[in-house]
């Protein structure tokens, strides 16, 4: 056999398993984030830089610059500028380079959502793994993870369990599985109010709403837009409007917790901040007054404030166009992908208060979601 034949081969295998090469980081992320905390501090040190390593060898089997069209071509483009564009951004401020990786993982993440092809098995694979932290969970409660950790799992957990509920209601003409699915949707709502996890108990009740209204919206496509615009250029209105009520001295109480947390002063510090030099960014090494740690506590104003409007705009370019294609999803005749865009958009809306879905463990499951809702 000819040496370029058997090369064909090996490449074609490989490219076959390009699925389970992001299954298994999936599940890797997973696993060693929520078994135990002090696991989850090991990981979250070098997973920024794991995923990239890994969804950049994806992207090397997957995508062929020789045969790609207008449109991969403009999306690999984004990618790379934005690697460019926030590695001079960072090294112009001195800045450690360490949050190069969450931009950059987040455009290739959604660079690389219509470009793997997840069979069945790994569909149910991905789905059930992160369910079966349930038996684990919900059995006890984990103190060491912290009040709004905790309810990000659970908010995980719920939504793939979900999913994969659906998956065993169809494969086995189970139809009482919906029950489960009811059953589920409610404890976790309790279980995340008894966390005091606010953010997380009201994103799952909007998760239900979403997935309720998802065929309708489905349908009208400028609703569908208004969505997305929400979830997206919604999390930045978001941190000027608590500002406001920050500065009017409009407060609530919720869960024996007031509504302005600090966060309001966080974020006004960091819109001063960015003020002053906004192609740039001010970069993970900026030392805040109103915090005593780093912590943006929003997602895309956390790139925005980091990286800069350039940076920004690259990625919420590949987030908007990833999230309207997702309107041309049957949500009528496709219940499981139902349950993983309204679990996209939960995510999204999360992130108003946590950065949420632009960080490990979380990001790589706002793309299983992504994935899995595609038909």
């Amino acid at each position: 056999m000819p040496k370029e034949i058997s090369d064909k081969k090996i490449f074609d295998k490989l490219k076959e398993n390009t699925g389970w090469a992001f299954t298994l980081l999936y599940l890797w992320l997973i696993f060693s984030s929520f078994i135990r905390q002090d696991f989850y501090a090991v990981t979250g040190v070098y997973a920024t830089l794991i995923i990239f390593a890994v969804l950049f060898l994806i992207a090397l089997f997957r995508i062929d610059l020789r045969k790609s069209d207008v449109r991969t071509k403009t999306e690999i483009a984004v990618f790379a500028l934005t690697a460019i564009i926030a590695t001079l951004n960072l090294k112009l401020i001195n800045s450690g380079m360490g949050a190069l990786f969450i931009p950059t993982d987040m455009v290739l993440m959604l660079l690389l959502v219509p470009r793997i092809e997840l069979t069945d098995r790994m569909r149910r694979v991905i789905a059930g793994s992160a369910s079966l932290l349930m038996i684990y969970w919900y059995a006890y409660i984990h103190w060491e993870y912290g009040f709004n950790m905790a309810g990000l799992l659970y908010m995980i957990i719920f939504m793939t369990g979900e999913i994969f509920a659906e998956y065993v209601k169809n494969d086995f003409d189970m139809q009482y599985m919906s029950l489960v699915q009811i059953l589920l949707f409610v404890t976790t709502v309790l279980i995340t109010i008894c966390y005091h996890a606010r953010s997380a108990a009201l994103c799952v009740i909007l998760y239900g709403i979403i997935w309720k209204l998802l065929p309708y919206l489905g349908e009208k496509k400028v609703l569908y837009k208004l969505l997305v615009a929400a979830a997206t250029f919604g999390s930045l209105l978001f941190t000027l409007l608590y500002m406001l009520m920050g500065r009017l001295g409009i407060n609530l109480t919720i869960l024996y917790k007031d509504i302005l947390s600090g966060r309001q002063d966080i974020w006004a510090e960091l819109w001063g901040a960015l003020a002053g030099q906004p192609l740039t960014g001010i970069g993970s090494s900026y030392e805040l007054k109103s915090f005593f740690i780093f912590e943006v506590h929003n997602g895309l104003f956390d790139i925005l404030a980091v990286h800069g409007i350039i940076v920004f705009a690259l990625v919420i370019f590949m987030l908007v166009k990833r999230l309207n294609e997702t309107a041309d999803i049957h949500f009528s005749y496709r219940p499981d992908c139902r349950h993983a865009i309204a679990g996209v958009f939960a995510l999204l809306f999360a992130s108003f208060f946590e950065n949420g879905f632009i960080v490990p463990p979380y990001s790589i499951v706002f793309m299983a979601l992504l994935l899995l809702g595609r038909e």
